[in-house]
């Protein structure tokens, strides 16, 4: 999921310090943005709520 890792190193942010914000470790971040899990709706709306943007747009291409 290329999105993700473009919001999180838009705002400079490493994937433990995003994995803080949405409960998960970092390796589950670097799964997400690898592909090799999907992102669970849950936790995209919470980047959408601290990042004020609409969640959708993680899954879009």
């Amino acid at each position: 999921m290329e999105k993700l890792k473009e919001l999180r190193n838009k705002h400079k942010l490493s994937q433990k310090e995003m994995g803080k914000i949405i409960g998960v470790n970092d390796r589950a971040i670097g799964n997400y943005e690898r592909g090799i899990r999907a992102l669970p709706v849950d936790k995209a709306k919470k980047l959408g709520e601290y990042f004020k943007f609409d969640w959708w747009l993680l899954y879009e291409d």
